[in-house]
């Protein structure tokens, strides 16, 4: 054992000086009397033992009780009636594979219900955005926009030339046509000229109280505004013409008449399709001001809400996302699930049994890799670091061995009622069922070891009688002699 000498006061070194002076004139007397005793020493009264060569193996002694690398009481995370077991003390099961399940009818309904309430809120918040339109008034006012403007759009602009010309034409043509019935008529009959004249006015006085109704026809208080009067007055002239040129033309020939008639409807018709290729500055004020009020109602229509609806309406849908998620969790509770890959240890639920979420339903280990943990003194632990190798015997198996190492050592003491110890854990693979958590193991962890090193046997210590042994190496053999006291 090596020892280390420690510095002393001064105060004390000239006692000490005085007794170690002492203590070596004992000794040297004592030696002299022992020199002048007579040997007994003979050849017959020499004993001796073999030496030999071999490794030295220094260790450390301990035990502990084996234990899994994980083990985990497993409770469900919501109340409810047990539907199902899936496993049986001793499965081994994979992480996330179902173990039970509870029943989950109810928790569908929320998670349903929830669903709903997170369509209606951004179903709210997608027409304050929007407007307050329905979908079907929205598509009504954007078609009557899209007539508006283009009315506008055409009265604006005006027809172009060869449009222009053409009316034209037609308008010669008919007039040359209704002249050529009436002169091969060979009526003088100025009263039914007359008529024709007025029935041919009163024609083109509803054609034209027609196109102006037409322009503002999808004005809501269409019947109160001055186009409607119009064409009602206009319909009711161009009836009473009628009648009073179909009596008088009853009064001449038939045919000829017919023939008149038919012309100056045709010539009606052509100055009616040149007048709405000729837009008047009343017609672009009445197509302005019904393409402005086509304008404001789907304004109206699609008017977004306010920021501070929108927040609200924002906050509800988050709101109700929030609500999904937890029923979708409480749903997914429901179902118990393996943490991690083991065997099942315990059991304790059955189908119609009631769970809740302070009773473990199961109890999960993972054996991979099994250990010991024991405790050491401070001596002890110093001897010992990571990765030494360890030898594990279990004797409730009839002395079963593996081996081990040390996978860890507490960085700080424990004390108990005084005593400080150090936690060490040994690790061992898990390669034999046999093996229980729980077992009682003997370890011993190898600290240090020597090859060929000199291994004197226990019998060559000094007996414990009155005499006294001396021992010297003689070859490969250890001589003890004897001496009387």
């Amino acid at each position: 054992m090596a020892s280390t000498t420690l510095p002393r006061r001064r105060g004390l070194s000239r006692r000490w000086l005085i007794g170690g002076i002492a203590l070596i004139a004992v000794a040297i007397v004592a030696a002299l009397a022992i020199n002048g005793r007579p040997q007994r020493a003979t050849a017959a009264g020499q004993a001796t033992v073999p030496v030999t060569r071999g490794n030295l193996t220094a260790t450390v002694a301990g035990s502990g009780s084996v234990t899994a690398e994980q083990s985990l009481n497993l409770p469900f995370q919501t109340s409810g009636t047990v539907t199902e077991v899936s496993v049986k003390e001793g499965d081994t099961v994979q992480a996330g594979q179902a173990l039970a399940r509870l029943d989950d009818r109810q928790l569908q309904l929320q998670v349903a219900s929830a669903r709903s309430g997170l369509d209606s809120a951004q179903a709210r918040l997608v027409q304050a955005q929007r407007g307050n339109a329905k979908p079907e008034d929205l598509a009504a006012s954007e078609a009557l926009l899209a007539s508006a403007q283009a009315n506008y759009d055409k009265a604006s602009k005006g027809a172009t030339a060869s449009d222009l010309a053409s009316a034209q034409a037609a308008v010669r043509s008919g007039q040359a046509a209704y002249d050529a019935a009436v002169k091969s008529a060979g009526t003088s009959n100025t009263q039914l000229e007359s008529a024709t004249a007025t029935l041919q006015k009163a024609e083109a006085n509803v054609r034209q109280a027609q196109a102006n109704y037409d322009k503002v026809a999808g004005n809501p208080d269409i019947g109160r505004r001055p186009e409607a009067l119009s064409l009602q007055t206009a319909t009711i002239d161009y009836q009473q013409a009628r009648a009073n040129y179909d009596a008088l033309s009853q009064t001449t020939g038939t045919d000829a008449q017919s023939k008149i008639a038919s012309a100056a409807a045709q010539l009606a018709q052509a100055k009616a399709n040149l007048a709405k290729l000729t837009p008047t500055a009343e017609d672009l004020t009445v197509a302005k001001a019904s393409l402005d009020q086509a304008k404001a109602n789907y304004a109206k229509l699609t008017a977004k809400a306010t920021e501070t609806d929108l927040q609200i309406q924002q906050a509800a849908v988050t709101q109700a996302e929030q609500s999904l998620k937890q029923a979708q969790l409480n749903l997914e509770n429901a179902t118990l699930k393996a943490p991690f890959t083991g065997i099942v240890a315990q059991v304790n639920v059955v189908p119609g049994s009631l769970a809740n979420t302070a009773t473990a339903a199961f109890k999960l280990i993972n054996r991979s890799p099994l250990h010991v943990d024991l405790r050491l003194s401070e001596n002890d632990v110093a001897q010992v670091e990571l990765h030494q190798p360890v030898q594990l015997i279990i004797q409730s198996l009839g002395g079963w061995e593996t081996d081990g190492k040390v996978s860890y050592i507490a960085p700080a003491a424990d004390s108990s009622n005084g005593v400080v110890t150090y936690a060490v854990r040994v690790s061992f693979p898990d390669n034999d069922p046999k093996v229980r958590v729980g077992m009682t193991a003997d370890l011993s962890i190898v600290s240090a070891e020597r090859a060929n090193a000199l291994l004197v046997p226990n019998t060559a210590h000094a007996d414990g009688d009155s005499e006294r042994s001396e021992r010297r190496p003689t070859g490969d053999r250890l001589a003890q002699q004897r001496c009387a006291s």
